[in-house]
């Protein structure tokens, strides 16, 4: 049974499903632990690196949190310290664990890492990889019919009727599964919050650049006929 840990030692604090570790350390957050082991079956740059690692019968994704933004040439991966609660890593693997229990496509959390520095802190998550599934980057190199778009959009209707508030909804961070099922990944910064249009419409609106963005980065197949069809099933 799955079952949540927590632990200390020195400025390291964590939390971590038993299922997956009997146990934790510092060195579970490294490429360098996994590397020894042979354990690595990918990785992706962005930002940072995502590692891909391979953990008993589990395929996990290790990252560490970097800042973006201007503030980033001033601090690349250190944060203000208000609390454990707080933290990106905790935060994230709190909202992901509750996501999972109301049965939310999302990855379900392994383990979380924060180094406190003085009012200063790092940290890290390791997060279940979803099984057979692309970002929509990689799936509109081949254009999508409107059912595509229209369950694309009752997906994200889904997770607004109940709150939930992705603070960067874009293509990348949408994945779909060789069943067609939709997956949302990334919750840093995610938040709860009451239903309200506006900041519903205004996490449309990011997604609808984020489908400009690419359309001209990476060629992606996708017209803005696309959009209306996804508009009509949010709004369905």
């Amino acid at each position: 049974m799955s079952q949540i840990q927590t632990k200390q030692q020195q400025y390291f604090f964590w939390k971590f499903d038993s299922e997956n570790f009997s146990d934790i350390s510092e060195e579970m957050f490294t490429a360098t632990y996994w590397q020894h082991k042979d354990a690595v079956i990918g990785q992706e740059s962005g930002r940072g690196t995502t590692w891909f690692v391979k953990h008993h019968d589990h395929e996990l994704v290790l990252r560490h949190y970097l800042r973006g933004g201007m503030i980033r040439h001033f601090s690349r991966d250190q944060y203000m310290f208000h609390g454990l609660k707080s933290t990106r890593s905790f935060a994230e693997f709190e909202i992901l664990s509750h996501l999972r229990q109301h049965g939310f496509a999302v990855p379900q959390p392994a383990a979380a890492q924060v180094v406190r520095q003085g009012c200063l802190y790092r940290a890290d998550l390791l997060t279940h990889k979803i099984p057979n599934a692309h970002d929509l980057v990689k799936i509109l190199q081949e254009p999508q019919n409107s059912v595509f778009y229209q369950q694309l959009g009752e997906f994200i209707a889904s997770l607004h009727k109940q709150g939930v508030y992705h603070a960067d909804l874009n293509i990348q961070n949408i994945l779909q599964d060789k069943q067609g099922k939709f997956w949302l990944i990334d919750f840093d910064r995610a938040q709860l919050r009451s239903a309200n249009t506006h900041w519903q419409q205004a996490n449309l609106k990011r997604l609808k650049r984020s489908f400009e963005k690419e359309k001209v980065r990476f060629g992606i197949k996708w017209l803005k006929m696309d959009w209306n069809s996804l508009i009509h099933g949010y709004n369905s």
